[in-house]
C-alpha cells in the first residue's frame, strides 16, 4: 500500500514521486527510497517503480487499511514494481518482489484523512518474499525481547523449527531460552500460521509451554499477548489486493529459507 501525506490526489508524475517518496519515509527510514513514475497523466501512466532496498520497517507502527468499499479511481498505470533488496524489519533482513501489469489503484482515506493507494485490478502480477531461517530467528527472537523485557526476562536463544504440511500453512514449534535474574528456564512456543488468498498471514493455535516456576510465569504472562494476536491478518502483500484474485500460491520451506510466492490478477480463472 501507498500512504500519501496529502489531502488531494497529485495531478503530475512529478508531484506523484514527491508524495511517493514522502510517504515511504513516514512508514521506513534508512536508505532513501528510489522512486520513478513515467508517463504524461495519472490514468494512463507506463511505469510506477519503488525499490525500498535498504529500508528500515518498524511494524510497530503499522499502517491502516480501510475499508475498500469507500475506495474510488484514482491511478492507471500499465506496470508496478515494488521491491526490496533487502528490507530490514525488526532487524531482520528480508527481500520482496511485486510485478504487476494493467493495473488500476484506487483511492481511500486513512483514519487521520491521508491519502491511501490500493491496488483495485491487475490484470497479472507476481509477488515473492523471502527470509533465511537465520533472520527469521532473530526476528522472532527481537519480538520475543521486546515483550520479555517487561515481565523483566532476558531472551538467551531463540531457535525456529517449521515444517509445512500443506502449500498455504506452516507448523511452527520455537525453542526458547530465558533467564530473570539467577533462574533460567526454556520455553516452547508452538503455533500455525496460515496465508490466505488475499495474502494475509493469519496466527492460530498459539500456546506457550515452560519448565519450572519461572516457566509457567512467563508463559502466564505471554498468554494474553498471544490472544491478541489469534485470527489478526498480518499483509504480505505491498498493497491490500482489492478485486486481483489469487491464482498460486504456495509456501516453500527450504533448509536455508523461507518463500512465499503468489501469482495473481482480475482477468485469470482461479486454479
Amino acid at each position: 500500500m501507498f500512504v500519501l501525506p496529502r489531502n488531494e490526489l497529485p495531478q503530475t508524475s512529478d508531484e506523484l514521486t514527491v508524495a511517493l517518496e514522502e510517504g515511504v519515509r513516514e512508514l521506513a527510514s534508512g536508505a532513501k527510497p528510489v522512486i520513478i513514475v513515467r508517463g504524461p497523466d495519472l490514468h494512463r501512466l507506463d511505469e510506477i517503480s519503488v525499490d525500498l532496498s535498504g529500508a528500515v520497517v518498524d511494524p510497530r507502527h503499522p499502517p491502516v487499511f480501510p475499508k475498500l468499499s469507500g475506495s474510488e479511481p484514482a491511478i492507471s498505470v500499465r506496470k508496478l514494481i515494488v521491491s526490496a533488496k533487502p528490507a530490514k524489519v525488526f532487524g531482520s533482513e528480508l527481500t520482496f518482489d511485486f510485478a504487476a501489469s494493467n493495473v488500476e489503484l484506487n483511492q481511500a482515506r486513512t483514519s487521520d484523512g491521508k491519502l491511501l493507494l490500493t491496488l483495485h485490478e491487475a490484470a497479472s502480477g507476481e509477488m515473492r518474499v523471502t527470509i533465511a531461517r537465520d533472520e527469521l530467528e532473530r526476528f522472532i527472537a527481537q519480538i520475543a525481547a521486546t515483550a520479555a523485557a517487561k515481565q523483566g526476562v532476558t531472551i538467551d536463544n531463540v531457535q525456529v523449527d517449521l515444517t509445512s504440511d500443506a502449500g498455504r500453512r506452516l507448523e511452527a514449534r520455537v525453542t526458547v531460552s530465558v533467564r530473570k535474574l539467577f533462574f533460567r528456564t526454556t520455553l516452547r512456543l508452538f503455533g500455525t500460521v496460515a496465508v490466505t488468498e488475499d495474502l494475509n498471514a493469519i496466527l492460530s493455535g498459539l500456546r506457550c509451554e515452560g519448565d519450572g516456576t519461572l516457566g509457567a510465569l512467563v508463559c502466564a504472562a505471554i498468554t494474553p499477548y498471544f490472544s491478541r494476536m489469534e485470527q489478526r491478518a498480518f499483509p504480505l502483500s505491498a498493497l491490500p489486493m482489492g478485486e486481483v484474485r489469487v491464482n498460486d500460491l504456495a509456501v516453500t520451506v527450504g533448509d536455508k529459507q523461507i518463500v512465499v510466492a503468489a501469482r495473481f490478477g482480475s482477468q485469470a480463472p482461479p486454479i
